[in-house]
C-alpha cells in the first residue's frame, strides 16, 4: 500500500483521528461513541475501495473504540494501531 502525503489527507479522517485519539487517551464517552461511528465509515469506504489492509486496520481500531467504552482499553497498544491507521489509510 501507498503512504500518502500530507497533502492528500481527508479532513474528514483528520477529524476521525483527533476524536479517536481523544477516546483512546480519556475515555469520554461521547469522543468514543462519534469516533465509533466515523471509523465504521471509513472501514466501509476501504471495503468499497478494495483496501483490505485499510478496512483490516479500521476494524481493529473499532474493537479498540469499543474496549475503551468497556472500560478495558489496550492503552498504548491502541494508540500504536490508531498510528498505523493514520500513516496507512488517511487518504479514505
Amino acid at each position: 500500500m501507498t503512504l500518502c502525503s500530507q497533502s492528500n489527507r481527508n479532513p474528514e479522517f483528520d477529524d476521525f483521528y483527533t476524536r479517536a485519539l481523544g477516546c483512546l487517551q480519556t475515555g469520554q464517552q461521547m469522543l468514543c461513541q462519534r469516533a465509533l461511528g466515523e471509523a465504521e465509515i471509513l472501514q466501509k469506504r476501504a471495503y468499497k475501495r478494495n483496501a483490505f489492509s485499510c478496512q483490516t486496520l479500521l476494524l481493529g481500531v473499532q474493537a479498540d473504540l469499543i474496549l475503551q467504552q468497556l472500560g478495558s482499553g489496550r492503552g498504548t497498544q491502541a494508540i500504536a494501531d490508531l498510528k498505523a491507521v493514520s500513516r496507512d489509510c488517511s487518504n479514505f
